[in-house]
């Protein structure tokens, strides 16, 4: 993360993607040279620019002259691929800066990949361009394809056997130069080409974030894919996200480093942060990010938006599943609702109007089986034509799902017949046909259609795009005010530890403003007395180590004690019981004893990757034996407080009920807790309030522990 004076802006990269001229430095003839390689996919696609090879050892490479050294060129050039080893690549970056270059590629690994002896040499790097004003793509990457140019600063294999880069309007940015190969060869093969595909490899100047930012700027990008592990500087990837979506351009991310092999292998691959899954669900989910689980899913949804206006992307999860057999109506409404979709029944007024469309042996209620006889009706494309138009103006419908079997020579009447009424149509319209007729598919997708091969997926691209069109419309808020709280101040000497003992803990979050039981730290039995007096009995009573977080669990806590002698006993018990375990208690914290309330629990914490987040879920004994819980990034007001309660089962369940509990004082709550914490002094911590007692009197902490992970 950055530092208070906001993330570092975003430069022009219009040079680096399309560059008006290229030295390639280490090119040479010799087989198997990589420069070599990226010189003559520049001439097999059509460079427009001008090519210098850079190489003193060489008079000319692939029939233009060579260079000697960079310093011979005669007018600067737009980028430099620095076709050479790791090692040299710090001394070229400054040789390139002098020579007025400001952009490079560096295809080598040997990096911070590769552990420290790599990180070390990363570092020089870095410094070599911070010092010059060089900003690189890469190292340890592919590069970059530009196909409408075209300006190809790649040696990735598949174009050895490419006759033409095929042009698309998707532009991809990917962490793994493997993925981006295999991901561009799919999309070649399916003839729906990417306009960018870059390759981002360590991103030791120019992260992930700077290429979002610069195409969503690209006029001619209408949809942004990715492929990443993690980040490096959380606030500009999140403030590129947000240019895309003012844009208009949307997101599609698949996203691996979840799991804990994954993370480590993610940070072996690139060195980036991965950060933790449902951060990353969160996040998504507020920048209108749609998240796939595979190079296919990535492609199928990607390509359908390239090739839908986003205004008739799904408005609601109502689909109408036509069909012209019975078992694949039935099969498509079982996924659509795995999948959160729905397959309302069609209006009279709408099964009317069909009756007289269809053959009489269709089914007109929703799937919709017209039945193969459809074909064989008199003008049967014009009533099929009609048909669809009345079932597409239900008012339940928001997406017309068509799905076709094997067919003969009328594939092609169909297939025009499909576009008519996409032409027509206002809402979502989803081709499924596989084996399709000979040139069908490559005609629909001519006309802006994509078809989909199976049923199954195309009803997970319609469930994603019906979650993106509701998350893309919600407003965009403007960030919740931020208090000045003194954690200095009000913290004191207790902020230098890394486990804050509770008491201090709950010091904190009362001056803070949120409501805690209150209580006081005692150290004898008479002190532990008199603070239940003070406080109000009952009681409870905990032991306070900094060597124990997980109190009831190692026998530490005392509930309800009801009399002055019976907290005298409790706290000989608590110190006895820690004694036994080898445990030296700093005191017993005696607190007022909270009955009433649904339990909950509340946390802030600083994900090193994407910043700071709040956390909702059940709260007490339940936290560990149900998965409900609910993350949003801080700070919230009330309403986003609201919006991420009302995600939890707990709260649904609550609502459900007789007398439930106000929601708005726990929205308050939560979003006071979000506020705070924007200045928490830390650069990771947790701060976790379980339970949050909540009721209709109120909402009121019993419990608070502050982890310091890193000062």
């Amino acid at each position: 993360m950055t530092g208070q004076g906001g993330p570092r802006p975003f430069g022009d990269l219009s040079r680096l993607l399309a560059p008006r001229s290229i030295a390639v430095v280490g090119a040479s003839d010799q087989p198997g040279n990589l420069g070599g390689v990226a010189i003559h996919f520049l001439q097999k696609f059509g460079y427009p620019g001008t090519i210098w090879p850079v190489n003193p050892r060489r008079q000319e490479v692939h029939d233009i002259p060579c260079l000697a050294k960079l310093a011979d060129l005669p007018e600067p050039a737009d980028l430099a691929i620095l076709a050479t080893g790791a090692d040299s690549a710090p001394g070229l970056v400054r040789e390139c800066a002098a020579s007025g270059i400001r952009f490079g590629v560096i295809w080598a690994g040997g990096f911070a990949e590769v552990g420290s002896q790599g990180r070390a040499l990363q570092d020089k790097l870095e410094a070599a361009c911070r010092e010059s004003g060089f900003a690189i793509v890469g190292p340890n990457c592919i590069g970059i394809i530009n196909t409408w140019m075209p300006a190809v600063s790649s040696f990735a294999s598949f174009m050895l056997d490419t006759a033409q880069l095929a042009r698309g309007c998707i532009s991809m940015v990917s962490q793994s130069g493997g993925l981006a190969t295999m991901a561009q060869a799919f999309a070649q093969q399916a003839g729906s080409g990417f306009r960018y595909m870059i390759s981002a490899g360590n991103e030791a100047t120019l992260t992930i974030a700077d290429y979002i930012h610069a195409l969503a700027q690209d006029a001619d990008t209408k949809v942004i894919a990715l492929y990443l592990e993690g980040v490096r500087d959380g606030d500009r990837f999140l403030a590129a996200l947000d240019a895309a979506r003012a844009a208009g351009k949307p997101v599609v991310a698949l996203k691996g480093g979840d799991t804990v092999a994954a993370a480590r292998a993610a940070a072996a691959h690139t060195g980036a942060l991965a950060g933790e899954g449902r951060v990353w669900e969160a996040v998504f989910r507020e920048k209108a990010v749609i998240r796939v689980q595979s190079l296919e899913e990535l492609h199928d949804v990607a390509l359908f938006l390239a090739s839908t206006d986003l205004t008739r992307l799904p408005a609601g999860l109502g689909v109408a599943a036509v069909t012209t057999g019975g078992g694949s109506g039935v099969l498509s409404a079982d996924q659509c609702a795995r999948h959160g979709l729905a397959t309302p029944q069609l209006a009279p007024a709408t099964r009317a109007a069909l009756q007289p469309l269809v053959p009489p042996i269709a089914a007109i209620d929703n799937p919709i089986d017209l039945t193969p006889q459809v074909y064989n009706q008199p003008n049967w494309f014009a009533s099929f034509g009609r048909a669809l138009d009345v079932i597409a103006d239900d008012p339940a419908i928001h997406a017309v799902l068509i799905q076709f079997g094997p067919m003969g020579t009328r594939g092609m009447d169909v297939a025009r017949e499909i576009v008519a009424f996409r032409q027509r149509c206002a809402k979502t319209v989803c081709i499924a046909w596989p084996l399709s007729p000979p040139g069908v598919a490559d005609y629909l997708l001519g006309q802006g259609i994509h078809v989909f091969g199976e049923y199954a997926r195309a009803i997970v691209v319609l469930a994603k795009l019906a979650r993106y069109r509701a998350e893309a419309d919600v407003a965009v808020r403007p960030p919740a005010a931020v208090p000045d709280f003194d954690w200095a101040g009000h913290a004191g000497p207790c902020l230098a530890g890394t486990v804050i003992a509770e008491h201090d803990c709950h010091r904190i979050m009362a001056a803070a403003g949120l409501a805690v039981a209150p209580g006081r730290l005692a150290r004898s039995p008479g002190e532990a007395a008199d603070a239940a007096r003070a406080v109000g009995l009952s009681v409870a009573m905990k032991g306070i180590s900094p060597k124990v977080t997980h109190r009831a669990a190692a026998g530490l806590v005392a509930l309800d004690i009801a009399t002055e002698d019976a907290v005298r006993l409790a706290y000989d018990r608590l110190v006895e019981t820690a004694n036994t375990a080898g445990t030296v208690l700093d005191g017993v914290y005696v607190q007022h004893m909270v009955r009433s309330g649904i339990e909950v629990l509340i946390s802030a914490f600083r994900d090193p990757a994407l910043g700071l987040m709040i956390s909702c879920g059940a709260g007490g004994n339940l936290t560990e034996l149900i998965d409900d819980v609910a993350l949003a990034s801080a700070p919230l007001d009330r309403a986003a407080a609201l919006v991420l309660l009302r995600r939890l089962r707990l709260v649904a369940s609550v609502a459900k009920g007789r007398n439930p509990p106000p929601l708005d004082p726990l929205a308050d709550y939560v979003a006071r807790l979000s506020q705070v914490v924007v200045s928490a002094p830390w650069r990771r911590f947790v701060l976790e309030i379980n339970p949050v007692k909540w009721s209709a009197a109120g909402v009121m902490a019993v419990d608070g522990l502050l982890i310091v992970e890193e000062p």
